[in-house]
């Protein structure tokens, strides 16, 4: 345990400076690698990645500008995930749910569209389903804006909308900031310029296995792909800081059972046909009977509650924790095991400050003691389900 906070650090730092670690990015693929080598500087012969399909992501630049205001930027823009490449300019059309309900009567060919729509931050489905409609009906543009409801009005959410089936639509987000700067301008032209394409993709899931004499199993799992443009750090490097030393601290703990550490790509994606992330690695090996899942996302936040959601409890080890114990969420990775039966436990910190998905999510906003006592309650619920 003496190196635990020290290796959380280096950890964090490795990987949050990596460039964007979206879908498809270099970043993405470089954070794959160092935890290859890490769980192998461990000790772990048994490592390697497994691929799947996915689409991924270039993103090349951005200009989004007030023409008829010395073509000042609009504050707090920042590009959508699987936006396409765009060149528009105009004043834009307005869209109100109540347009968005009729978007046929809408005149929106290679128009710039401003999207006032504001659903559960958590359902991407109505966002996406926007900028598809948008896309179909030949929009240039769209400009989505981060409410608070889910996450930070400071910073831009990339996440806003992600849809990887846009043909050739431009979509953009705005923060509190710029929503209101546009609102007070509705008049204004304004310029969109994106360069961004998407194309076919292999991502990567990275394992770890640490064999074991019986015929116990256990997967303790996080991802490492990030929403676009940030460092990532609480969504989700903690999460990966927590099983790169759990890999360390376990390996030679209850060797009758079998440890597997898996990171994973592709969490935040999208809802699509083909399994990604962790319904892909479930569905590769049917074969495997998991005790438990224990997941980490977004762990260690400065300000906010640390708890851990208990999916299928009745299927565990009686056991207490440090943590308030919260019921299933239904919103990462434990999802996939969900599916199949097999019981979790995700360590998770209730935020106050939802800068999670924007550029406020930096190394700043976690208190690294946290996640050090996170991943010692994670080893002591280990023993104690043993």
């Amino acid at each position: 345990m003496e190196k635990l906070y020290a290796n959380i650090e280096k950890h964090l730092h490795e990987i949050c400076f990596f460039p964007s670690r979206h879908v498809g990015s270099p970043g993405v693929a470089a954070a794959a690698d160092y935890i290859e080598k890490t769980f192998r500087s461990y000790g772990y012969s048994e490592t390697g990645k497994e691929e799947f399909d996915t689409t991924g992501w270039r993103f090349g630049s951005m200009i989004f500008v007030d023409l008829d205001n010395s073509s000042i930027p609009v504050p707090g823009a920042q590009p959508c995930f699987f936006s396409r490449s765009t060149n528009v300019s105009g004043v834009p059309l307005w869209l109100t749910e109540k347009e968005l309900k009729d978007l046929n009567s809408q005149e929106v060919k290679d128009r710039l569209c401003i999207v006032e729509f504001f659903s559960d931050g958590a359902d991407i489905r109505g966002r996406n389903g926007i900028a598809e409609d948008l896309d179909k009906l030949g929009a240039a543009g769209a400009v989505f804006i981060s409410d608070s409801d889910y996450h930070t009005c400071c910073a831009p959410s990339t996440k806003i909308q992600r849809s990887p089936y846009l043909t050739r639509l431009g979509t953009a987000v705005v923060s509190e900031a710029g929503a209101y700067y546009l609102a007070n301008n509705k008049n204004h032209r304004y310029r969109l310029i994106i360069d961004a394409d998407t194309f076919p993709n292999k991502s990567a899931n990275v394992y770890a296995i640490r064999p074991g004499t019986g015929n116990k199993r256990a997967i303790f799992g996080a991802h490492h792909d990030a929403a676009p443009l940030g460092q990532a750090a609480s969504d989700n490097a903690s999460g990966v800081a927590c099983i790169l030393e759990l890999s360390r601290l376990l390996k030679d703990k209850l060797p009758e059972w079998t440890f597997e550490f898996v990171s994973f790509d592709a969490e935040e994606y999208c809802i699509g046909p083909n399994p990604v992330g962790s319904d892909s690695f479930v569905k590769a090996h049917p074969e495997r009977k998991w005790s438990y899942f224990m997941d980490f996302d977004s762990v260690g936040m400065h300000f906010g509650e640390s708890v851990v959601h208990v999916d299928l409890p009745e299927k565990l080890p009686e056991f207490e924790s440090i943590y308030p114990k919260k019921p299933y969420k239904n919103a990462g990775d434990d999802r996939s095991f969900h599916c199949i039966g097999v019981p979790s436990l995700w360590f998770n910190t209730h935020a106050k400050f939802q800068d999670f998905h924007t550029p406020l999510d930096t190394i700043e906003t976690l208190d690294l003691k946290k996640i050090e006592i996170c991943i010692k309650e994670a080893v002591r619920i280990t023993e104690k389900f043993s």
